[in-house]
């Protein structure tokens, strides 16, 4: 009798710890960005390309690690005006751990890219934001970054 209780203890506690880990509900928002693109006398840039920079991970199935990479995603180019705009996006998480409390920061990495310029790629830091509620990175963030591209010296 106390071993069958035991277990089920131990069942009701497994599958809490379970759930955890793993939950379908959870949505991650990237920031939106919209910006300006000038070069260096202040004048807007028309046609530069836009990049959102995301990872993506993998695991590698001959040595059991796990690898990741940059890659360009939402690529938009500048108006007449200089301005551009990269939409909020969302994905579902199914992974979490204990430590998703409900609190995060939220990060904007983007390139911008134009011939004859040096290409300009946000650092980690540069546009930050803390969000707290509802554990939903980066819901109804907004970046709004004016980007200055220097003539290429070759």
């Amino acid at each position: 009798m106390k071993r069958t209780f035991l277990k089920v203890i131990l069942g009701i506690f497994a599958i809490l710890i379970f759930g955890l880990f793993i939950r379908p509900q959870k949505v991650i928002y990237e920031a939106k960005i919209s910006g300006f693109v000038m070069d260096e006398n202040g004048k807007p840039l028309k046609n530069a390309a836009v990049s959102r920079i995301e990872k993506k991970r993998w695991k590698n199935k001959e040595f059991g690690y796990h690898e990741s990479s940059d890659y360009k995603s939402q690529k938009v180019q500048t108006d007449e005006n200089g301005k551009f705009q990269l939409d909020q996006k969302s994905r579902v998480d199914w992974f979490h751990t204990p430590l998703d409390l409900p609190f995060v920061w939220c990060y904007a990495s983007f390139e911008v890219s134009k011939a004859g310029y040096e290409t300009h790629k946000t650092k980690f830091s540069d546009f930050k934001s803390f969000r707290k509620e509802n554990c939903y990175a980066c819901e109804n963030i907004e970046f709004k970054p004016q980007i200055l591209l220097k003539k290429n010296s070759r």
